[in-house]
């Protein structure tokens, strides 16, 4: 009898812990899917969410943007710049509101892109795999290279590292992001651009548009056997070098052959001393002075341009005019214009951004 007892006293306990654990799990798996249901989004847009990941992939972009902006060196110093204060605000904070203003315009034109039945076709979702691949394959390759190293990194970790999330992730925000230039697209087409206000605009900033054709012998002023930089003596002689090479130029000599005799660039022998100065994409600190004489100088000018590189002997070749960058003039006040539309859009209240602090305060910026 007292052995019944027992068993069903046993079995009762056992019943108990099976129901407690049960509980338990319950209470685990209700408490995952809560945390990631309240997390997974970070704001709404009339409505629609700004998923984390959305605003993963433009904090990154922002933390880039402000990163460059300070002329960030090395890892000391990002680290010291994010733990600094920008006018006076923490400049985490900045780079949150920057990317939630970015995230909010991001979603402002997905809606109206799909109100006005803007939809991504076979091309689209080519160009779009196609981009991720070759992303992955850079990366892949990158990590071949590397992959004897303990800090090689695979590409879909690179991926993670980079945004916060995974490839799935990041295709759809491609996607978006393909729907979006679809529709910008089409509403830039309903924009009115005149011919005096592209001329007006170029006129005005020549420098920005223009492409110039540089030819140049480069005497460097460090040692080729130390790497180390010449001393000012010696730094003095490589200019009367260069003052010698500038004559010989001006006397009518073949430059294009100069510069393959003499120039101390290593790519001299593919480009024949030959570069083409786009103002917008070469302002590199160490080339400034050279971009900066070649946006403001005319066909057949001369002279010599000091970089931290040495001494250029210059010449311009060619530069383009209205005539070449017009379509260029006009796709640069088409964005102004759509910008200004853009913003005339977050305006309105019922696009008024909605945070989820819970899940942005989880969002770290490092």
């Amino acid at each position: 009898m007292s052995k019944n007892k027992n068993n069903k006293r046993n079995n009762k306990m056992r019943t108990i812990l099976f129901v407690a654990a049960v509980v338990v799990v319950a209470l685990a798996l209700g408490g995952y899917i809560w945390y990631s249901s309240v997390t997974s989004y970070v704001a709404t847009v009339s409505g629609e969410k700004i998923s984390s990941s959305d605003y993963k992939y433009f904090l990154a972009t922002v933390k880039n943007q402000m990163e460059d902006d300070a002329k960030i060196a090395d890892e000391e110093s990002r680290k010291a710049f994010w733990n600094s204060k920008v006018d006076g605000i923490d400049a985490k904070e900045i780079a949150k509101q920057r990317t939630l203003e970015s995230t909010k315009e991001y979603k402002i034109q997905l809606i109206k892109a799909k109100e006005n039945g803007i939809f991504l076709n076979d091309n689209d979702l080519k160009v779009i795999n196609d981009s991720i691949n070759d992303f992955l394959n850079q990366l892949a390759i990158s990590y071949q290279m590397t992959s004897d190293s303990p800090n090689a990194k695979k590409p879909e970790d690179v991926i993670k590292e980079m945004y916060g999330f995974g490839v799935d992730e990041l295709r759809n925000i491609m996607k978006n992001l393909r729907l979006i230039y679809k529709f910008v697209e089409q509403e830039q087409k309903k924009i009115n651009v005149t011919e005096e206000e592209m001329k007006k605009r170029y006129a005005e900033n020549k420098d920005t548009f223009d492409t110039v054709d540089v030819r140049h012998i480069l005497i460097s002023t460090w040692d080729k056997e130390t790497g180390e930089e010449l001393s000012e003596e010696d730094k003095k002689k490589k200019y009367e070098e260069a003052k010698k090479i500038l004559e010989r130029v001006k006397n009518g000599e073949d430059m294009e052959k100069l510069a393959t005799e003499l120039s101390d660039d290593s790519g001299v022998n593919e480009n024949k001393g030959l570069l083409k100065v786009d103002y917008n994409k070469t302002i590199v600190e160490e080339l400034k002075p050279f971009t900066d004489w070649a946006v403001k100088n005319k066909v057949g000018d001369t002279g010599i341009v000091e970089t931290s590189y040495g001494y250029h002997v210059v010449r311009i070749e060619d530069r383009t005019d209205y005539a070449d960058v017009a379509d260029k003039v006009r796709n640069v006040i088409l964005s102004e214009k759509y910008d200004e539309i853009l913003k005339e859009w977050a305006k309105d209240p019922k696009y008024d951004i909605v945070k989820n602090e819970f899940a942005i305060n989880r969002i770290k910026v490092e």
